[in-house]
């Protein structure tokens, strides 16, 4: 338990390193607010830990854990793994990410951004949610399972000059029938940044979003949180003539710090 306390509060340092970085275009919060916030968390963290015992300090995901494959390394047939730290708080979400280790960079971006969507059911002591700490790995295999449409539209992909039909060839545009808010990243709401991500995407013959490649992105997080939230995503099944087809879009997802808390 000590150990990870000790984590958590490493955790801290990582998070505020990464905040400068964003601070340096110009957004720069009170030094005393940031020390306060390390305080209280650290605190938090310090005074829950020892009273919960081993059977109440693991919170339950509402879904599996279900990262985006990083794109570059699916086509080039790359696996990899993550391992990441948290805690949950009261409320249920991740916080205070930290990565333990990872064979890639965007592995690690990947499960995290992830693990940011997944709203958790924290444990509870005297009918009360209290704050839990855990650590997650997930393996992503060279060879990832997909169903057949899937493995098909990925060898197109991994050609020169994939053959998916135009956006502008259909016989209509896209139509989105469910897109779920997406996640402000948790690193990015203590600096009060708004950013955006554009993120292009298959969208399959049955209206299922696959392989989502971020193109641009005025945050890193912005970028793999819109990756993961476009995956729920679910449109009109595209044709062309009459008949389904698989193609390819762009989407621009814009993060709006005002209106994070909408997010969640």
């Amino acid at each position: 338990m000590a150990k990870l306390i000790a984590d958590k509060k490493h955790s801290l340092t990582e998070v505020l390193a990464r905040r400068a970085v964003s601070h340096s275009r110009g957004k720069i919060l009170s030094l005393t607010v940031r020390l306060a916030y390390v305080i209280l968390m650290a605190v938090s963290v310090c005074t829950v830990a020892p009273r919960a015992n081993a059977q109440e300090t693991n919170a339950q995901a509402s879904r599996a854990f279900n990262p985006i494959f990083p794109y570059d390394a699916l086509i080039a047939g790359r696996g990899g793994w993550a391992e990441i730290s948290y805690t949950v708080d009261y409320s249920g979400r991740a916080i205070l990410p930290t990565v333990v280790g990872s064979s890639e960079k965007a592995f690690a971006l990947a499960f995290q951004a992830d693990i940011d969507a997944i709203e958790f059911i924290p444990p509870r002591r005297n009918g009360q949610p209290v704050m839990s700490m855990s650590k997650q790995r997930y393996d992503f295999p060279a060879k990832p399972a997909l169903d057949l449409i899937a493995r098909e539209i990925l060898a197109e992909l991994r050609k020169p000059e994939p053959n998916l039909c135009p956006v502008e060839e259909l016989d209509a545009k896209p139509e989105a029938l469910r897109k779920p808010l997406t996640v402000y990243p948790w690193v990015l709401r203590g600096d009060g940044e708004s950013g955006k991500a554009e993120i292009e995407f298959v969208i399959d013959r049955n209206g299922r979003v696959l392989f989502p490649h971020i193109v641009s992105a005025t945050h890193e997080d912005f970028g793999w949180s819109a990756a993961t939230a476009v995956i729920g995503w679910r449109y009109k099944s595209p044709t062309k003539g009459g008949v389904k087809v698989d193609t390819r879009i762009k989407e621009t997802i814009v993060y709006d710090i005002s209106k994070s808390k909408g997010m969640w």
